[in-house]
C-alpha cells in the first residue's frame, strides 16, 4: 500500500513512469527510426524527478538527454546514467573540469568559449564534443546569423574539439500561425548551408521542441528534443488533436487533516478574503505555496475529493489551503485530495490551474517543491520513492 509510506505531511506527487514510456513511444512511432530523440530532463525533470524520468525515457526510445546546467548533469551521472548529456545553457568556465570528468557536451555560442574549451581539451589530451547554438529569433542565447558561419569555421579548426551538432530554439512553435516558425526554420537552414559551404559538417541538426515535434515535421531534422510532451502535457490546447495521444504522468495529491463546521459569516484565512454565506463545512489541506501550489489560486482553484470538485476558499497559505466541502456527502478526515489530476470521473488539470492564474503548465510543474515526495509507479505498482526530506530513493518496491 502506498499510504504505508506516507511522509509526516500527507502531501505527495505520483509519477506514472509507464505514461512517460507511452509518451516517448508515441513520438518514436511518429518521427521514424532515422530521427533521434533527446529527452529534456532539466529542472529536475520538470518537477517529476530527472533520474527516474531519464532512465525510463532511455529505455523507451530516447538516445540522449538534455539539461540546462552542469549541476543537473552531475546528478544524472552520479545515478549511473552514461547516455550523452547536452548542456543547453551557459556553462561557466569554472565548471569546465566537470565537462571532462563527467563526459558532458556543452553548448557553444561564442568563439571565446570555443577557444577555452580547446585549450582544456589539449591540456587533457582529449576530444570535447560540442553543439553550436544559433539564434534565429528567440533572442536568448545563440550565435547571431551573421557571425555563425565564421565562428563555426574557426571552431572546427581548433584542436581538441568536435562539433557534434547545431541547433536553434523555436519561439512560437505552438502557435496556430506558423509564419514566425517558418521564418526561423528558413533562416536556420540558410545558416547551416553557409556553414557547409565553409567546410563545416554537422552530424546532428535539431530545432524541434515538443511543440514542433508535434506540429512541424519540417523541423524534425535528425533529432527532436522532447520536454513538456514527454511528461504528458501539451504546449498549447491547439496541439491536442494533432495525432499524438499523451498521458499525463504526474498527479499531485494530499489528504484532509481537519474538517470543521462553521457558521455563516465566518472569515477564512489571511486577509479575510472569503466569508461563508451560509453554514458550511470547511476542510483543511496541508499543502501551500511553499509546496508549489500557487497563492494565486486563492478563491480560484479547485481540488477533487470523493470525485467531486471542492473550491479553494480564502488565501492559500505557506503550508495549508482550505476548501469548501459542504456539498460533498460523507466527507471525512484523511480523505484523499487531488490538487492536479484525475479522481474518479472528474479532473482538475494543471492546464486549468495555469489558466486561472495566468501562467503556463510548465511553471506549475516545475514549482512543485522539494517538501513533496515523489512516488514512482510502474506496472500499476509503487516502485520507488524520492523523499527530499528523509533521503532520496528511500523505498524500493
Amino acid at each position: 500500500m502506498i499510504h504505508s509510506y506516507l511522509s509526516a505531511r500527507p502531501a505527495w506527487a505520483e509519477i506514472n513512469l509507464d505514461h512517460i514510456a507511452h509518451n516517448v513511444s508515441q513520438f518514436r512511432q511518429q518521427i521514424g527510426p532515422m530521427t533521434q530523440i533527446m529527452a529534456v530532463v532539466k529542472a529536475d525533470g520538470y518537477g517529476h524527478g530527472a533520474v527516474k524520468v531519464a532512465e525510463k525515457a532511455l529505455q523507451s526510445g530516447a538516445s540522449s538527454l538534455a539539461v540546462a546546467f552542469v549541476e543537473e548533469a552531475i546528478d544524472l551521472r552520479m545515478a549511473g546514467i552514461d547516455a550523452p548529456i547536452l548542456l543547453l545553457g551557459y556553462t561557466d568556465p569554472a565548471h569546465f573540469p566537470n565537462l571532462v570528468h563527467y563526459k558532458l557536451t556543452p553548448t557553444v555560442f561564442g568563439l571565446d568559449t570555443a577557444l577555452k574549451l580547446s585549450a582544456l581539451a589539449v591540456e587533457n589530451n582529449i576530444i570535447i564534443p560540442l553543439h553550436l547554438k544559433v539564434d534565429t529569433g528567440m533572442g536568448r542565447i545563440g550565435l547571431l546569423p551573421d557571425e555563425a558561419s565564421e565562428v563555426a569555421a574557426r571552431t572546427t579548426r581548433l584542436p581538441g574539439l568536435k562539433i557534434e551538432g547545431v541547433f536553434t530554439h523555436l519561439a512560437a512553435a505552438e502557435d496556430s500561425d506558423e509564419t514566425y516558425t517558418n521564418e526561423q526554420l528558413l533562416l536556420f537552414e540558410r545558416i547551416i548551408e553557409t556553414c557547409r559551404e565553409r567546410g563545416v559538417a554537422f552530424p546532428l541538426v535539431h530545432a524541434a521542441n515538443s511543440a514542433a515535434a508535434i506540429n512541424h515535421f519540417s523541423a524534425h531534422y535528425n533529432l527532436v528534443r522532447l520536454g513538456l510532451a514527454m511528461y504528458g502535457c501539451y504546449p498549447s490546447s491547439e496541439l491536442r488533436n494533432k495525432g499524438i495521444n499523451l498521458l499525463t504522468a504526474l498527479t499531485f495529491k494530499s489528504r484532509i487533516v481537519l474538517v470543521k463546521k462553521v457558521p455563516a459569516g465566518t472569515a477564512i484565512s489571511y486577509g479575510c478574503t472569503f466569508r461563508t454565506d451560509k453554514d458550511s463545512l470547511i476542510a483543511t489541506i496541508p499543502v501551500g505555496y511553499a509546496d508549489g501550489y500557487s497563492r494565486l489560486l486563492s478563491n480560484k482553484g479547485s481540488v477533487l475529493i470523493r470525485g467531486c470538485r471542492a473550491p479553494v476558499v480564502g488565501t492559500v497559505c505557506m503550508d495549508h489551503l482550505m476548501v469548501d466541502v459542504s456539498h460533498i456527502p460523507a466527507v471525512r478526515l484523511n480523505d484523499e485530495v487531488v490538487l492536479y489530476g484525475r479522481q474518479g470521473e472528474n479532473e482538475f488539470t494543471i492546464e486549468e490551474a495555469a489558466e486561472k492564474v495566468g501562467t503556463i503548465n510548465y511553471e506549475l510543474l516545475c514549482a512543485i517543491g522539494k517538501r513533496v515526495p515523489r512516488y514512482y509507479f510502474q506496472d500499476g505498482k509503487l516502485s520507488s520513492v524520492k523523499d527530499f526530506v528523509r533521503g532520496a530513493n528511500c523505498f524500493h518496491g
